[in-house]
């Protein structure tokens, strides 16, 4: 029996053609076996023109409850929660048949990482990563999908046609670009990583890497958030990222950028000096609108997980970014005494005490050598 939309208040404020849409779209859901409470709550949510798009990307097939994927794939329950959660999505009810059969598969291929020798451990850190680098992709595709098909004068009905078509052709293409670009990266870090010999005979990787690390501050982006609209703010932020990205050539890594700061990283001091350098004057030749920035580098053990490094450069490095002079390069002494002399110029800067960090730290302001280039 077909649903009474009229009836269920599913119309309910529309008129003319908007109502005509909302109808003619509803309808079409309601024969591609939508059911009532799915209409009502995307209704709600304002996600009518979108509930087509959410099926392709899901994928056809059953819907299985948490017990029923973990007694398909051997993964124990609690582990598969565990790793649901640690992808960022909340955990459904018992009985609520939430999973995919593509999650069913990923649950099958976890058991096989287990069965190849990773650890639970490093299963969900890896998850957790992947989520978090993941996320910013999908944002970024929905973000420049919706640009893109939505038309002026745009219907319901009409929208959710074309989100639909674009959709299907577009997201089978998604899946092999993101994994030839993480086998980039993969490729990238293995042509920079070293077997240490002493890894060779505990069978343990160290905990500490000699490392330099790099902070680049945007100045007064928090007075710029009090002035400026969040998509304008936001233009800004990915405006750094841009020139950050631009810059991190290896040995040279962006680690990440976070609002008004960019973090970058290398075991080359000078492939790192030289970086912060071109991405300060990149700021600084940049159009007015956009800030200068300031930046600073440290040098010593830092330990890396998940993409993100920890340890005393990278606390020492921050906390210097935030006295440098808007247009300044600042450096401890570790970079100075591991820097090629013949490419830089040092002048003294003092010495400072910094918020977190034990004693008095000697500072030095990094320019190129003419005679280099």
């Amino acid at each position: 029996m077909a649903i009474d939309f009229e009836a269920e208040g599913l119309l309910e404020g529309l008129e003319g053609p908007a109502r005509e849409a909302r109808l003619g779209l509803l309808r079409r859901l309601e024969g591609d076996g939508y059911e009532l409470e799915e209409l009502r709550t995307a209704s709600e949510e304002g996600r009518l023109p979108l509930l087509a798009v959410e099926r392709d990307i899901a994928g056809g097939g059953d819907r299985y409850t948490a017990a029923e994927v973990s007694e398909r794939s051997a993964l124990e329950q609690g582990f598969l929660e565990r790793l649901w959660r640690a992808l960022g999505m909340p955990l459904p009810d018992p009985d609520e048949r939430t999973f995919t059969e593509a999650d069913l598969e990923a649950a099958v291929r976890t058991e096989a990482l287990r069965d190849a020798g990773l650890s639970d451990e490093s299963i969900v850190e890896i998850g957790r990563v992947m989520a978090r680098a993941t996320f910013g992709v999908a944002s970024a595709v929905v973000r420049v999908f919706s640009e893109t098909f939505v038309e002026a004068g745009d219907d319901e009905q009409s929208l959710a046609l074309r989100y639909a078509e674009a959709s299907r052709e577009l997201t089978p293409m998604l899946g092999p670009v993101i994994e030839h670009v993480l086998g980039v990266q993969q490729r990238s870090l293995i042509r920079q990583t070293a077997v240490d010999l002493s890894t060779l005979e505990t069978g343990r990787l160290p905990q500490g890497e000699l490392v330099s690390v790099a902070f680049a501050d945007l100045v007064g982006f928090t007075r710029l958030g009090e002035n400026l609209d969040p998509a304008e703010l936001g233009a800004v932020a990915e405006r750094l990222d841009a020139l950050a990205v631009e810059v991190a050539q290896p040995p040279v890594r962006l680690i990440k950028t976070v609002g008004d700061a960019a973090m970058l990283q290398s075991a080359d001091t000078d492939a790192l000096i030289e970086a912060t350098l071109a991405l300060v004057e990149a700021a600084e030749a940049a159009d007015d609108d956009f800030p200068s920035l300031r930046a600073a580098l440290a040098r010593g053990e830092a330990l890396e997980r998940a993409g993100d490094w920890f340890g005393r450069p990278v606390n020492r490095a921050s906390r210097v970014a935030d006295i440098a002079h808007p247009g300044s390069l600042l450096v401890d002494d570790a970079i100075k005494e591991d820097a090629d002399e013949d490419r830089w110029r040092f002048s003294d800067a003092g010495k400072r005490s910094l918020k977190g960090v034990n004693g008095s730290v000697s500072l030095h302001r990094v320019r190129r050598r003419m005679s280099a280039g």
